[in-house]
């Protein structure tokens, strides 16, 4: 119990045992912890002093015995907010600090963590606007439906607007019915012009997906790319301004 949880926190297997372990009696001297969790006493005795520099646990002495115990577990909860507020503005700064490198990148995943990875990039930009080409049917075969309902809120409250060129089909004709509330606007592709893979553009990015037998994503930047791909897009967009829905 707890486990996956306190490694997502930055705790490693042992030290999550011997924290667990305290949880659980209460203040222990390091041979009862060893007994409890197998680790050899050495070992525990580096564990408890990780835990004590990270100000996790404290230590007391009774008679000739030292016993560690946990002093407040909501440390856990502070700690990661703490380096939350760290990241959050690490990230600000790094965008707004001048870029040296303006050629070419290329990320290349395959698989749907990959994918995931590289649509989850999208929120983590906060582009003004995020258009493309999209096979809906298709893309949703690779996207968690409850995280795309989570990941539509986040885009909203961001103020993320999209314009999509989408496939007709069924799906997308009742998708678009939310355009009005979801801060997104969508025109429809003849069906001559049937692909089944997606394209988004944003912040100097131009990302491919596909869902075939083996899903793949590669993402571009470069922004001259980006800002030919992008009026290859307008160019489209106004080719079916009168298309009705």
């Amino acid at each position: 119990m707890f486990e996956k949880e306190l490694n997502i926190l930055g705790f490693s297997d042992k030290e999550t045992a011997v924290y667990l372990a305290m949880h659980k009696i209460g203040p222990s001297a390091a041979s009862t912890l060893a007994r409890l969790t197998n680790i050899k006493r050495t070992s525990v005795y580096d564990i408890l002093n990780s835990l004590l520099e990270r100000n996790l646990i404290v230590s007391f002495k009774h008679e000739k015995n030292t016993y560690y115990s946990i002093d407040d577990v909501n440390k856990l909860f502070y700690q990661a907010k703490e380096k939350m507020s760290v990241a959050e503005k690490l990230v600000k700064k790094i965008k707004e600090s001048p870029q040296k490198w303006e050629g070419l990148q290329v990320n290349y995943y395959k698989g749907m963590e990959g994918y995931r990875e590289m649509y989850e990039d999208i929120l983590r930009a906060k582009p003004i606007e995020l258009c493309g080409w999209m096979h809906l049917d298709k893309f949703y075969e690779g996207i968690d439906m409850e995280r795309e309902a989570e990941w539509t809120k986040e885009r909203i409250k961001s103020g993320i607007k999209v314009k999509l060129l989408l496939q007709d089909t069924e799906l997308t004709r009742s998708f678009s019915e939310t355009d009005k509330i979801s801060n997104r606007e969508v025109r429809f592709i003849k069906p001559e012009f049937m692909f089944n893979a997606t394209c988004f553009i944003y912040e100097d990015h131009i990302v491919f997906f596909s869902s075939g037998e083996e899903v793949t994503c590669v993402r571009l930047h470069h922004p001259e790319f980006y800002r030919m791909q992008k009026a290859i897009f307008e160019m489209n967009w106004e080719l079916y301004a009168n298309a009705s829905k």
